[in-house]
């Protein structure tokens, strides 16, 4: 497929993702300044091991700072373009639902603007999400739409717990607003509704605060726990409500046949399918190897559903 330049720059190639060592070594071989040169070379070179894992993989250095910080690099774009690794697409997942508009899609973002894990003192910007916070209205954006796996239970008594703390609300917010339009069109849910979320604290991040208490009170939701971790004496966590709620989750899940969704971080999925777990030792009394059989049932019945990014 044919482009511009400028446009396989914008659209294709990833100028942020840590440089490669070959693309060091293509770097250092179109150096005007020695030190430069020589600088790229030890980074790529098996006694700059230590120092290419700090400098340029933990900090997230990518071709486009090489560029700015070392200005005697002039690579030809052909060559360059080969060595850039592809721009991944970032998948966000859809926070309203078609029944109550077919015309527009919402989406919950977080945008990512915080430091790198093993180097404190740089700042890691997501590509995407910064795009996004920067767009103006109207402005159009380049995106495509995958099949979901989230479907909320097609018979209507079947109980349906939810998880999903920070963004990892949005399918839920998607399938409160296809409750509602079914509700209004008389097929409304009947079976227990519950809906785990959480977030750091009350105030400032809790996503979404007035329309999940207007489905509390609309009886679209029966249940509303809320973890804000940290707010109390001590941390708490969706997980944590989780066990805590552990006859009430296990008559639903393991008992009525109930669908559980997690939406998320990997960490807390994980914890939640402990957790999960755990509860059908304790109320299911299960064995270890059983309740893990379980868990691995309910995924091959489609009656648990996860959707997690590390």
């Amino acid at each position: 497929i044919l482009c511009a330049v400028g446009q396989a720059l914008r659209w294709v190639a990833d100028l942020r993702a840590a440089a490669s060592k070959p693309l060091l070594r293509f770097l250092a071989a179109h150096a005007a300044d020695p030190a430069e040169a020589a600088r790229l070379r030890h980074l790529s070179s098996r006694a700059g091991k230590e120092e290419y894992a700090a400098h340029v993989v933990a900090a997230g250095r990518g071709a486009a700072e090489l560029l700015q910080e070392m200005p005697s690099l002039s690579p030809p774009l052909g060559g360059l373009l080969e060595l850039l690794p592809r721009l991944a697409p970032r998948y966000y997942t859809i926070s309203s639902s078609p029944s109550l508009d077919r015309t527009t899609l919402h989406l919950t973002v977080k945008v990512l603007r915080e430091p790198f894990r093993d180097a404190p003192h740089r700042t890691k910007l997501g590509v995407c999400s910064t795009q996004l916070e920067a767009a103006a209205a109207g402005r159009s954006v380049v995106a495509f739409v995958r099949r979901s796996s989230f479907r909320l239970p097609r018979d209507g008594a079947t109980p349906v717990v939810m998880v999903g703390p920070g963004t990892g609300i949005a399918p839920f917010r998607a399938f409160l607003q296809e409750m509602r339009v079914a509700a209004a069109e008389g097929r409304g849910r009947t079976g227990p509704t519950r809906l785990y979320f959480g977030c750091r604290h009350a105030r400032g991040d809790y996503l979404y605060e007035d329309e999940l208490a207007a489905a509390v009170e609309g009886k679209l939701l029966g249940t509303l726990r809320c973890a804000f971790s940290r707010d109390g004496a001590r941390k708490v966590y969706v997980q944590d409500l989780l066990r805590e709620d552990g006859r009430e989750v296990w008559s639903l899940l393991g008992c009525r046949g109930g669908h559980l969704y997690i939406c998320g971080g990997t960490a807390m999925g994980r914890e939640v399918v402990l957790a999960l777990q755990r509860t059908a030792v304790e109320h299911g009394k299960l064995s270890e190897a059983e309740a893990a059989a379980f868990v691995s049932r309910m995924e091959g019945e489609g009656r648990l559903v996860k959707e997690l990014w590390s």
